[in-house]
């Protein structure tokens, strides 16, 4: 998707912060080079092209921008948050890539605009396949951990903790 919006300048970069489910194979990081080594598996398994940033074994990057495994944050150049989201969907993300800069086009053509803020309730495609074949790789503890946390989002545990961030 970088290379459709090269021309306007759009980079982006991978934070590898942590192993959403430790097995095994690819347990919890408890050193710095353990988690380069995993972030390069990562990347040669899954295929990623685009350039992986590391984070601290204590998660200082993950903890700032939100500590979901999965998501997404556009900045400009100056480094203001366009878009975020709590999970990374490639059609999202275009769309929203899209919005930003035919508001740029309008601007530049003299149209008057005002900024302001909105929220989407998205959805995305789930490949069990593939994230299956994920965590059979990081092994069975991986397997079991992510059974646990399927079982505490289908009792509702969760919207506790989503219920506190939205009054918050």
């Amino acid at each position: 998707m970088v290379e459709d919006y090269a021309d306007r300048g759009v980079q982006s970069v991978f934070i590898y912060t942590r192993e959403a489910h430790p097995g095994e194979h690819y347990p919890a990081h408890t050193s710095f080079e353990q988690k380069l080594q995993h972030a390069r598996d990562f990347q040669k398994i899954v295929g990623v092209s685009r350039k992986i940033l590391v984070d601290d074994l204590e998660g200082s990057t993950h903890r700032a921008f939100g500590t979901l495994p999965n998501m997404t944050y556009i900045l400009n150049t100056a480094h203001t948050v366009l878009f975020r989201a709590n999970w990374t969907d490639p059609p999202t993300i275009r769309f929203a890539l899209d919005y930003h800069f035919t508001a740029i086009d309008r601007r530049r053509s003299g149209l008057r605009q005002n900024p302001f803020y909105a929220e989407l309730y998205g959805f995305r495609w789930v490949d069990d396949d593939a994230f299956t074949a994920g965590l059979n790789l990081a092994g069975q503890k991986a397997i079991d951990d992510f059974q646990r946390a399927r079982e505490m989002w289908s009792r509702g545990e969760h919207l506790g903790t989503i219920r506190n961030k939205l009054l918050s």
